[in-house]
């Protein structure tokens, strides 16, 4: 079946421009509308919205005894732009920009070379300064057009495809799934795809995506089916993640007072071969005296011992491989102790292996536009202690939204 994929694919890129052609046409093409827009006529006509943050992120990691503190910075402004081009077409266009201080920078002389390695098939991250004490680093996460007449919706461009239903670990999530403990990226990671969906009520479409990418078996071509049965909503998923066929579902619902919500997928080779899955199961309530309880486990049947490392904690994981451990585990306990003041405490962590993260945070609203968050990621266990020798990290945010 796969080699049969893989001949029509062949066949269309022997007429199709090269891969690095193609990749220009269709960034100069998002970019070509965005200077468009920027011209004083086109604001005038088109109304764009503008929307952000500026927030300062403070962490300091420390051993297991709170001994050896290393302190690292983060200014990240966020600048979410909205252009209307036409009554059906628009330009979604988003940019962040992050300088980065402190221990890691540096003492690791590769970390510029990670942050600006995009992983998208359109290269849109720079590090326009990159010396040993700090890295200001551009990138845009959304940069789509989106097309809309009727019930039909098209997006082109990088965009999030967002297809889980857990909290935490989504294995229905081929394009865009994120690290639940990047708690400062609340927007998540986006992709470069192509995305199709014909909705014929507001619980009921189906989609179509296809993640672009260098190679056949670096690509994601998949659809979806969404539906409500009673009071769940439900999907249906099948395609083809990168080298491997997938088929899933998922569903969010209510089992009495209780929101009750659950994914799988299964992954296997063109000879039904290999095969394993990866699910997810949640619930959440709310009790009266206002505490909020949820919880999810997770069977990682694609886990890789060999190649897991402490990064695919805070890394985009793949939806074949969800976490460093075979299963997980995650509880959350929190309250609002005033309007303006809220407080959780969480444990993610796993039964088949010495991993345990405590995950202690407040929130506070200073103002209508300014926020504070303390939160702390304090990890124990022999797998954790294999990685790093700095397993506690205290982090103090300060958030200014415009």
């Amino acid at each position: 079946m796969e080699k049969y994929f893989q001949m029509k694919i062949d066949k269309y890129i022997e007429w199709m421009p090269s891969q690095t052609i193609f990749r220009c046409f269709i960034y100069w093409i998002v970019i070509g509308v965005t200077f468009f827009c920027s011209s004083t006529t086109a604001k005038a006509q088109l109304n764009p919205t503008f929307k952000g943050y500026l927030k300062n992120l403070s962490g300091v990691n420390f051993t297991s005894d709170f001994k050896d503190p290393q302190w690292n910075n983060i200014v990240h402004n966020r600048i979410e732009s909205t252009w209307k081009l036409t009554t059906n077409l628009q330009l979604q266009a988003d940019l962040r920009a992050r300088l980065f201080t402190g221990y890691t920078v540096n003492n690791f002389h590769e970390y510029g070379t990670y942050l600006a390695s995009d992983g998208g098939f359109v290269d849109l991250s720079r590090n326009l300064i990159e010396t040993q004490r700090m890295i200001f680093n551009v990138q845009s996460d959304r940069l789509h057009l989106s097309y809309e007449l009727n019930s039909l919706e098209i997006n082109v461009g990088r965009q999030r495809l967002n297809w889980g239903k857990s909290m935490v670990w989504n294995p229905n999530d081929l394009f865009n799934n994120y690290a639940y403990l990047d708690f400062d990226y609340e927007e998540r990671p986006g992709t470069d795809a192509i995305h199709v969906q014909y909705s014929w009520s507001f619980a009921s479409s189906i989609d179509v995506g296809i993640k672009l990418a260098d190679r056949y078996d670096q690509a994601v071509y998949a659809a979806m089916l969404r539906s409500n049965i009673g009071t769940y909503d439900v999907q249906l998923i099948g395609g083809k993640y990168e080298d491997e066929f997938v088929i899933g579902g998922g569903w969010s619902g209510y089992l009495k007072n209780a929101g009750f919500k659950g994914e799988m997928s299964m992954f296997f080779d063109d000879q039904l071969k290999n095969k394993y899955l990866n699910a997810s199961l949640g619930a959440d309530y709310m009790l009266s005296n206002g505490f909020y309880l949820s919880g999810e486990i997770l069977y990682n049947g694609g886990y890789d011992q060999d190649s897991n490392e402490i990064k695919g904690l805070t890394d985009p994981p793949k939806a074949t491989n969800l976490f460093i451990a075979e299963t997980g585990y995650f509880l959350n306990v929190s309250n609002s102790i005033s309007p303006l003041v809220n407080a959780s405490l969480g444990i993610l962590g796993s039964t088949s292996e010495s991993i345990y993260i405590f995950i202690p945070q407040t929130s506070i609203s200073i103002s209508e536009d300014i926020d504070v968050l303390i939160l702390a990621q304090l990890a124990s266990g022999s797998l954790m202690k294999s990685y790093t020798t700095h397993t506690n990290a205290v982090y103090f945010r300060v958030k200014l939204s415009f």
